[in-house]
């Protein structure tokens, strides 16, 4: 190489060396600026959204505007909520693990079906499991957290109070699963949650006869009032004839809904 290559092939290299991080540092500081300023309330604005979608869908289904078989086009909700398929999608996972809805692979997702015989036999094991949860809840509890159900029991009487029925059916089962929690086993919290969610479209039915809501809410005054007494034997006899009797009147509304047909 003699003297002019070589110093041509210094000047490059420091040409070279200066221009690389000039070009890098915009970019750099590009892809921070896009990153802060994405605006918080962007996420909370698709997190109201999935809950309001939630919500509505869980409300026309227990509300029968939506009847057990029917087909969940996407298309047509989207339109009818001006939503996206993701928000509406997030929304039909939640349903489905509440078992209001079926997911079916490549195929449009539909209302769950009842059958009216496994909604019997799954309230005759609730029946016993329920003693056991409230037997379990009433001995564990601490008197803080049943303050906090009680929260809950007075927020029940309202929406009772005011016939807002989806609302209620929603706050009850919060109790019925917060009892649950505080029987302190995994296992029987899981199991209770399995078949709960069996039972829960069927057990929508018993608040459209107003004489069984308001047996059930008396009925709900009736062991609260024996959990905070601390009566834990006779809280947990009354949690289980509860269930005894709404699954008596569900199946009942099963049994003449198959005979009508």
């Amino acid at each position: 190489m003699d003297e002019y290559e070589a110093h041509r092939f210094e000047r490059e290299i420091d040409m070279t060396e200066t221009a690389t991080p000039n070009r890098a540092r915009p970019r750099f500081k590009s892809a921070r600026l896009k990153l802060s300023v994405i605006p918080p309330k962007q996420v909370l604005q698709r997190h109201s959204l999935h809950d309001q979608l939630v919500a509505k869908l869980r409300e026309m289904i227990l509300n029968s505007e939506l009847r057990p078989g029917s087909a969940l086009p996407e298309k047509l909700l989207c339109e009818s909520f001006g939503v996206s398929r993701t928000p509406l999608r997030e929304a039909f996972k939640v349903l489905a693990s509440e078992g209001l809805i079926e997911l079916r692979p490549h195929r449009t997702p539909q209302i769950t079906l009842i059958d009216p015989d496994e909604i019997t036999a799954v309230f005759e094991v609730m029946v016993a499991l329920e003693r056991l949860v409230g037997l379990r809840a009433a001995s564990l509890a601490t008197p803080k957290e049943i303050a906090a159900v009680d929260a809950m029991h007075a927020k029940l009487v309202a929406l009772h109070r005011d016939g807002s029925r989806a609302a209620y059916f929603s706050m009850n089962q919060q109790i019925h699963a917060e009892f649950a929690r505080l029987a302190g086993n995994p296992v029987l919290q899981t199991t209770w949650a399995a078949l709960t969610a069996k039972i829960l479209r069927a057990r929508s039915l018993a608040n459209f006869d107003a004489k069984r809501w308001d047996e059930s809410i008396n009925e709900h005054e009736h062991f609260m009032a024996l959990l905070r007494a601390g009566e834990a034997e006779d809280f947990a006899d009354a949690l289980s004839e509860h269930m005894r009797r709404t699954g008596s009147a569900v199946c009942t509304m099963l049994t003449a809904a198959r005979e009508a047909r």
